[in-house]
Formats: structure tokens, C-alpha cells, sequence
């Protein structure tokens, strides 16, 4: 029901809605009620599994409490009139978008303490890594199937006009193209994972041909499949930071990575030389790639040197401008949800009027919940990098160093994303991010109780 839930959480719109968040919070919290009833049924304690990954759940308990102490302040001390600003400084601004804020920021925890109460050992950890790639091609071969028909139609209430960029089953391009960052992050970690990293020795033409036979028909390959139709739709979405994003990533964890494990060196050097030559060049020249480039070579700095495509100053003006609000409320910000609520009144010139979102998930999260609350996430991102120069080591089993090479990448590739997005106000980018973070902490660094591999 996990597995079922990572793959169910894209298709309503992302469950970008109101609805589609209550159901999303309701599955993972039934899950975890039935995984605790488990535990206690069976005489384990749930505390102690839950004993390492104190820090990190310090870090999202922490955040949850401050997101609940903005809320109940609002219902003690009175909301908003609009005509008066509270003179309580953690008084949330807007009560009904916080509780949705709270309510996916609770799933979000709740998904973090299943990931370590239900994954039990490494093939575990590999079924969810399975799942992942397989729902990421799922979004792919949905987008790509209606870009090519070009359709017009309404989906959860939402018009779609198919044909120009694709989207899947996401409402916007930039947030698909988040999603399969941290899909093909995970596929290439599933690669490296089966990949001996030792070199064989082969001299002869015969050992050569029967090994690329082998490598032909074996689920690798299928991996290795899946990975350029995740390719070709992301390159599709023509988002620019998306597809920026994730060759930087792949580029600057696959140069640490053959650094730093020479067990890797050889099969990651290979794995990211393919991916751009066979991805991008090849496949790439297929589809269009030089659109993205085009968009990419077209993005000016400033307003003054634009040509033709929105400039990264333009792109950057909410986020400039939410800047007033965070020196406003710097340490505990204005309330979870509230940029549309509070932005309008910091607005300096002539944006659009209806502006969500910051399109910087770093000023969102500050200007939601103060420098404290982006602090409580930094650091969980920071625990988790910390743990994973673990598996780098050329001792490490090899799904952890696949694990560490997935992860590491996923993450980077959010992180460049998130500094002119907001992937992490969209709940299934965000869930699953949780989960990818999550995976790290379930793996033992010390040994590897069952060598899970694809075979």
C-alpha cells in the first residue's frame, strides 16, 4: 500500500489540492497507525527503531510544532480582520491556509517515520527505489502520450491544452520536470547498484560480444531504458532550470563519485558519458533538445538584455521583493501558506496580481516560518548529506553506494531547482523528496544483511 501510495500521489494534479492533500495525509497516516498496531502486536518497540533518526525527526517534529504553535495562537489571540496586522508575532495571517500547511507538513512526518518503521532491510529499500523509477516512466509515457495528441481536455477540473510543453498529470511543466530529476536521480543510483565496479579483465572479442549480450537482455538494461524515456520527457517539459539542474548534478556527483569510490569509477564514468551522449545527443537531437537550449541561450540576466524569454531578474522579482516581509518577521515569519496573503502588501511594481508563490522555495519557507523554520530543514538536509559520505566507501555493499549516488544527486538537483521554483510547495514533489531522504536513514552503513541487487 506504500508502494501504491508513492505511485498514486503524481496523478491528481500532483495532490495539489485540497482534497487530494486530505486523502494523500489520510493513506500515510492509516499506514502508520497499522504499522504501529504491528509493532506492538508483536512485542517491538517502536521507539527504539525510531531511536537513530532522532536528529532528523528533532528537525521535522520542530517544524510541525512551530507551523501548530502559528496556527493555535491565531485561534487564542483572534485571527486577522484585514484591517489590522497582529501585534503577535508568530500569529499566523491566514488560519485556513496554515492548517493546510500543517496538515501537509504532518504528512510529510508521517511519511519520514513509515519509510523507518515498514522498509526492514535492503531489498526493501530496493523495492521503493523499483517503484520510484517505475512511477517516474509512468509520468513520462502519460506526458508524452498527450503532447503527441496535442488534446485539449479538463482533468480534476483543470484545463489542459496539450502540444506545446508537457506536463503529464502535473499542472505545471517545471514541477513534472522536478519530479523526474529525483526519478532519474534514483535510476541511476539503481544502475550503480548493480554494477560491480570491478574491472574483469576481458581480452578476447568473444568475452566482449557474450558480455554486451548479456548486458542486452538483462533488467539493466531495462533500467537503462527507462532512464532515456525519463530523458526524453523531461527535455520535453523545456524547463530550463529542470533540465539545467539535473546535467550540473549529474556532472558534479558523478566526478565526486568516481573520486571517491573507485569501485564506481568505471561504471559511473560510462553511466554519465551514455547519458549525455546517447540522451542528449542522439535522442536529444530527436525530440527537440535544442529548444531547451534555445530558452536557456535566450534567458538574459537583466530586463534590459532580454531576448525574448523571461529574464532570471524578472523570474527573481517576487523573491526580491518578499524581502521587506522576512526582515518584517525574521525569525518566525508570517504563518504556513501565507505568501499569498501577505506578498500583495510587500509588491513593488507591476507583477501580475495573483502571484501563489515566491517561485524561490528558500524565501517561501523563510517567509512562512521564519529563518527558524528553513533552519529546521537545512539542518535535516545537512544530516542527511553528513550520513551519506558513509556509503561512498568502497566497502559499502553496492545498493548503498547506489543509494548514496541517487540520493546525493536527487538532492543536489532539488536544491539548484528550488532557487527559482517552488517544488517543495507541491505535495507529491515534496512527499517523495521526504521519502528520498528517508531512504537514507533506513540503510545500515556497517553491513549489508541481505546484498539486495537487480538480478
Amino acid at each position: 500500500m506504500f508502494l501504491v501510495l508513492l505511485v498514486w500521489a503524481p496523478l491528481p494534479l500532483a495532490s495539489n489540492r485540497s482534497w487530494a492533500l486530505g486523502l494523500l495525509s489520510m493513506w500515510v497516516w492509516l499506514l502508520l497507525l497499522a504499522s504501529i498496531y504491528s509493532h506492538l502486536r508483536s512485542g517491538r518497540s517502536v521507539l527504539s527503531e525510531l531511536k537513530q533518526v532522532k536528529w532528523p525527526l528533532m528537525c521535522l517534529g520542530g517544524f510541525a510544532m512551530l507551523v501548530t504553535v502559528q496556527l493555535v495562537s491565531a485561534a487564542l489571540g483572534g485571527a486577522d480582520d484585514g484591517n489590522t496586522w497582529p501585534i503577535i508575532e508568530i500569529v499566523t495571517l491566514d488560519p485556513f491556509n496554515t492548517r493546510e500547511y500543517l496538515l501537509a507538513t504532518l504528512c510529510y512526518l508521517g511519511a519520514f517515520v513509515l519509510v523507518q518503521l515498514i522498509l526492514r532491510n535492503e531489498s526493501d529499500v530496493l523495492w521503493v527505489l523499483v517503484t520510484l523509477v517505475f512511477s517516474g516512466v509512468l509520468q513520462s509515457l502519460i506526458a508524452i502520450l498527450l503532447f503527441a495528441s496535442k488534446a485539449e481536455y479538463k482533468y480534476f477540473f483543470m484545463q489542459f491544452t496539450q502540444g506545446e510543453r508537457v506536463s503529464g498529470t502535473f499542472a505545471n511543466w517545471d514541477h513534472l520536470a522536478g519530479y523526474l530529476e529525483m526519478c532519474l536521480s534514483l535510476g541511476i543510483g539503481l544502475m550503480l547498484s548493480h554494477s560491480s565496479g570491478s574491472a574483469v579483465g576481458r581480452s578476447s572479442l568473444r568475452d566482449r560480444v557474450v558480455a554486451a549480450l548479456k548486458f542486452s537482455l538483462s533488467v539493466k538494461m531495462l533500467v537503462r531504458l527507462m532512464l532515456i524515456v525519463m530523458v526524453i520527457a523531461l527535455v520535453l517539459t523545456h524547463s530550463r532550470m529542470g533540465n539545467a539542474a539535473f546535467f550540473i548534478s549529474l556532472l558534479l556527483v558523478g566526478t565526486c563519485g568516481m573520486f571517491a569510490n573507485k569501485k564506481i569509477r568505471k561504471s559511473a564514468f560510462w553511466l554519465v558519458l551514455s547519458l549525455i551522449v546517447v540522451d542528449v545527443l542522439i535522442v536529444g537531437q530527436w525530440i527537440g533538445v535544442e529548444r531547451v537550449v534555445q530558452r536557456i541561450q535566450g534567458t538574459a540576466l537583466s530586463a534590459e538584455n532580454a531576448r525574448g524569454e523571461e529574464t532570471l531578474e524578472q523570474r527573481m522579482l517576487p523573491a526580491r521583493q518578499s524581502l521587506p516581509a522576512l526582515m518584517e518577521r525574521p525569525w518566525l515569519g508570517f504563518g504556513g501558506a501565507t505568501f499569498y496573503t501577505v506578498f500583495p502588501r510587500f509588491k513593488q511594481q507591476n507583477l501580475p496580481p495573483y502571484y501563489d508563490h515566491a517561485h524561490n522555495d528558500y524565501i517561501e519557507i523563510a517567509m512562512d516560518t521564519g529563518f527558524s523554520g528553513l533552519s529546521m530543514l537545512a539542518m535535516l538536509v545537512l544530516l542527511t548529506l553528513w550520513r551519506l559520505r558513509i556509503f561512498w566507501s568502497a566497502t559499502q555493499p553496492r545498493l548503498n553506494r547506489g543509494v548514496a549516488f541517487g540520493v546525493s544527486m536527487a538532492i543536489l538537483c532539488e536544491l539548484i531547482h528550488s532557487f527559482v521554483d517552488f517544488n517543495f510547495q507541491i505535495p507529491a514533489n515534496a512527499l517523495t523528496f521526504t521519502v528520498v531522504i528517508a531512504l537514507v536513514w533506513v540503510l545500515n552503513p556497517s553491513y549489508s544483511r541481505f546484498n539486495a541487487s537487480i538480478t
